[in-house]
């Protein structure tokens, strides 16, 4: 059985990412295993003497044990395992955590998507293994799933991230039983749009007719593909709140260095704007269903 890694919220988070979590991670048939993570910076007689910082973090870890074991017992959930941890950069426990003991998902809140905390980023840019991350926002308690590919892909990591997004999209629909929907971004640079130089309706019918073998392949329903011309973190994000998706599956491409810290991923990018679930792929050919 796949395994699941999931992220209990912080103490004062919303998202109740153990109920939804376990919950998610039960429909996919995962085995689920709790990780609780706290930190704190300590100043006064703590700060100076080793003793004392080393005696309130284990008195702190217990406690944030405690909560985390009380509250998966109220859910009915007391016999998921739990490992509670003091830790300052949960984003590098939980990614070499993920990778070593073999886990399929990664499962973890973000709390408002305006403002990402910099472990959201940080798992965004760098995880190895599928992520999920869950929100509170009311429009994620939507009625579909929505998949985002980009057929014009030539690399060979687009083109893998392209079938992952597919099989895994599949994968969450027939398992929450909701509907699929494909969605295509084609992209037009705004500066070309906004001069009237192109015409979005021209630009479609012609990357229709030219990906038409590739999006009959999917076998979903004309009425469930959409094909859009824009940006692609802008178009996702419209289209995701008119069709009331509840999740988006979405690759994401590692970047390192300047370039990466400039430009990010339409991953990164959507972040900021879409208000339902996001599953987010990196480019690994073990994660092909």
């Amino acid at each position: 059985m796949d395994k699941a890694l999931v992220v209990a919220q912080c103490q004062e988070g919303k998202t109740d990412t153990l109920k939804d979590g376990l919950a998610l991670a039960a429909a996919l048939n995962m085995a689920p295993k709790v990780y609780a993570y706290t930190h704190a910076y300590f100043s006064g007689a703590e700060y100076y003497n080793p003793r004392l910082a080393g005696a309130a973090k284990q008195t702190l870890t217990q406690q944030r044990h405690d909560e985390v074991a009380a509250h998966l017992g109220e859910l009915g959930q007391g016999d998921t395992p739990l490992e509670t941890l003091w830790c300052k950069r949960l984003h590098e426990h939980a990614i070499d955590c993920a990778a070593k003991e073999g886990y399929s998902l990664i499962i973890k809140g973000i709390e408002g998507a305006e403002a990402p905390e910099p472990n959201d980023w940080h798992l965004i840019r760098h995880t190895r293994t599928p992520l999920m991350l869950l929100t509170n926002n009311p429009l994620a308690r939507g009625r579909c799933v929505l998949m985002a590919v980009d057929l014009g892909a030539q690399s060979e990591d687009k083109q893998l991230l392209n079938r992952l997004v597919l099989s895994h999209g599949k994968q969450l629909a027939e398992a929450l039983g909701l509907p699929l929907h494909l969605a295509c971004v084609v992209r037009v640079p705004t500066i070309l749009r906004d001069m009237d130089l192109v015409a979005p309706q021209e630009i479609l019918k012609a990357a229709h007719d030219k990906y038409q073998h590739i999006l009959q392949q999917t076998g979903l329903p004309a009425e469930q593909i959409h094909l859009v011309t824009g940006s692609p973190e802008l178009c996702l994000y419209q289209l995701s709140s008119s069709l009331k998706a509840k999740y988006l599956v979405l690759g994401a491409r590692k970047r390192e260095g300047l370039f990466g810290a400039m430009i990010g991923s339409t991953a990164e990018a959507i972040v900021h704007r879409v208000r339902c679930n996001l599953l987010i792929l990196p480019p690994d050919e073990q994660w092909l269903l």
